[in-house]
């Protein structure tokens, strides 16, 4: 059985291409309703996966799971054939998933955690906790949002030097 990558995206563009776009995944979801199975849309022909499952279009954000592993590829595909952008967060915490992604302009930017980053904190079984820098969590959602937020600014402060030395 799959471990459920949980996955928000809101679209990019003009108003009318958003309104295809959102026609597109409600006959995704109803198609998936009836059939019992994930789908994608026809223009895709993927063979490895990349599924959208438990579709849902709520105040202007595409909420669906994947199997395992966020479907960034796929998603660049339905942009370019729509011609939007759009924003992407994505976990799967149980497989230490945790990121998210923009494609604007035609570029892709995905940032995610490492496992690295993930070994950082650890579970304690003995009082249902989770440690980050010598901090006691309820959740690791907290300590990854922490993360990749400081992932970001490292990368952004690096993109920044790189642009002065230029």
């Amino acid at each position: 059985m799959a471990n459920w990558c949980n996955n928000r995206v809101e679209f990019i563009g003009e108003r009318n291409e958003l309104i295809v776009v959102k026609a597109s995944f409600q006959a995704l979801a109803f198609k998936e309703k009836n059939e019992g199975r994930g789908q994608l849309p026809t223009f895709i022909n993927e063979v490895n996966g990349g599924y959208f499952f438990n579709i849902v279009w709520q105040d202007d954000h595409l909420y669906y799971q994947t199997k395992w592993a966020p479907n960034t590829q796929v998603l660049v595909k339905i942009a370019e054939e729509y011609n939007v952008g759009f924003t992407y967060s994505y976990d799967e915490i149980s497989n230490g998933v945790f990121g998210e992604a923009s494609f604007l302009n035609g570029e892709l930017t995905e940032i995610d955690l490492d496992a690295d980053d993930i070994g950082q904190y650890e579970y304690n079984e003995d009082n249902g906790t989770y440690r980050f820098e010598n901090r006691n969590y309820e959740s690791s959602e907290d300590i990854l949002s922490t993360m990749l937020e400081r992932k970001k600014a490292t990368l952004k402060q690096q993109e920044l030097n790189n642009n002065n030395e230029q």
